[in-house]
């Protein structure tokens, strides 16, 4: 006789997610808010009515809908005018129609000392990116770096940072919520990044070897042509209802919006996995306790759409018996389950027994997973700070990997059989968690 977790494993189908990550893809860029992003959506209610759940579909209001058309960099003083590679950051302010010049202040980390020891007003804020050893999160009022509203009220003009890896890639790390960013922030390529750097701090880099004698600042003039406009999002929740405790709930969950370039990895392949596995998981006989499918947005303005659905639905956390998240799994060189992380400026810990309970359900599977740190959470935050037990399970955080939130994250990189092997993993451990 075949049990219903062999059946699981025999039916997940990595023919079928290629075909929703390439779906998904096709609708780049799926900023929160904006008709890509409803357009996504709408394709997930779709997919979860066909696979045989029940489905609704949840406004979430409060985020302003954010479109990019161009950016520039160009350094003005010393030496000559040289431009530079980038783009702006999702949610980053426009600039005026002929640009803002001023000077540029490196602050390294940009941890709070490291702020403290520059004159920032009427200047850009350089920093470096996050890593994710560091727990460094841009984005909260009590973050190690402050946020940057409140930078922005100190009279910083706009916001530089550059890619994490080599290659002439532009990379761009997050720094907004949903109401957007009150002044313009881009990323540069890693090596204009060092360029603009040993400009600040030493004469050779400078055009044809300008030396100079004195300290000098460093001048640059950008422009930013974007616009926004008051919107929502769209939260898609599925559900497999209980036979025996309705009311008790686990859930998988996806962010179905993306911040960059085509979004393959981050986010349209857990996407895609979440979809399989409410296929799949609808065919077996009826689980014990509830299981939701849940396809979020906004996750890249600081998990919006994951905090809304916990606001609105998690009344008692002690209904909820499991929460697993997935993000950025379409390829890598590991699995990871993440043990703790920054959300919304405060250090969350992933629950250890959820862990551990994913870690032996990938045991038995014959994969191997491994724990690690990051330095974003993703939309495990809001259910964590909610009190609800939450695994956070991604791949794409290493060196190995650099094309996150890049133009390169297409569906060429996407690792199709390997998303069969967490779609195994993620099915299981809800098949578990709602009949345990």
């Amino acid at each position: 006789m075949i049990t219903p977790e062999v059946q699981l494993r025999l039916a997940v189908n990595a023919g079928r997610m290629a075909e929703d990550v390439k779906a998904l893809v096709a609708l780049a860029p799926r900023h929160a808010a904006t008709e890509h992003e409803h357009q996504a959506a709408q394709y997930v209610e779709r997919q979860f009515r066909q696979a045989g759940t029940e489905v609704r579909v949840d406004r979430v209001p409060g985020i302003r809908a954010w479109y990019h058309h161009e950016s520039r960099m160009r350094v003005i003083a010393p030496g000559e005018q040289q431009e530079l590679n980038c783009v702006a950051i999702l949610g980053s302010a426009a600039t005026p129609r002929d640009g803002i010049t001023a000077d540029v202040a490196y602050v390294g980390r940009g941890l709070r000392e490291d702020l403290a020891a520059h004159d920032l007003r009427n200047k850009f804020v350089f920093r470096d990116p996050p890593r994710n050893l560091t727990l460094d999160n841009p984005t909260e009022e009590d973050s190690p770096q402050g946020s940057p509203d409140a930078l922005a009220r100190a009279g910083v003009v706009g916001f530089i940072e550059h890619a994490r890896q080599p290659g002439r890639i532009l990379q761009t790390d997050l720094l907004s919520g949903p109401q957007h960013l009150p002044v313009p922030a881009v990323a540069l390529t890693y090596e204009d990044g060092q360029y603009l750097k040993e400009l600040i701090r030493e004469w050779y880099a400078t055009p044809n070897g300008y030396r100079r004698l004195r300290e000098e600042p460093v001048r640059v003039w950008l422009y930013v042509n974007a616009e926004s406009r008051d919107s929502h999002g769209l939260n898609v929740v599925a559900s497999i209802r209980g036979s025996e405790r309705p009311d008790e709930k686990v859930l998988l969950v996806a962010h179905h919006d993306n911040a960059y370039g085509p979004g393959a990895c981050d986010n349209a392949a857990a996407v895609a996995v979440n979809l399989e596995c409410a296929r799949v998981l609808a065919q077996l006989p009826g689980p014990r306790r509830t299981i939701e499918f849940c396809s979020v947005t906004a996750e890249e303005y600081g998990e919006f759409g994951s905090s809304a659905y916990v606001q609105q639905h998690v009344t008692d956390p002690a209904k909820y018996k499991g929460t697993i998240v997935m993000d950025i799994i379409g390829n890598g060189d590991h699995l990871y389950y993440i043990t703790k992380s920054l959300c919304l400026g405060k250090l969350v810990e992933n629950t250890p027994w959820l862990n551990q309970f994913v870690a032996q359900v990938t045991a038995d599977l014959g994969y191997v997973i491994e724990p690690i740190q990051l330095e974003f959470a993703s939309d495990d935050g809001p259910f964590l700070l909610a009190g609800v037990p939450t695994a956070y399970l991604c791949k794409l955080i290493t060196p190995s990997w650099p094309w996150l939130h890049t133009s390169m994250d297409d569906f060429q990189v996407v690792d199709i059989n390997g998303m069969k092997v967490v779609a195994e993993i993620a099915g299981t451990t809800l098949w578990r968690l709602a009949n345990q």
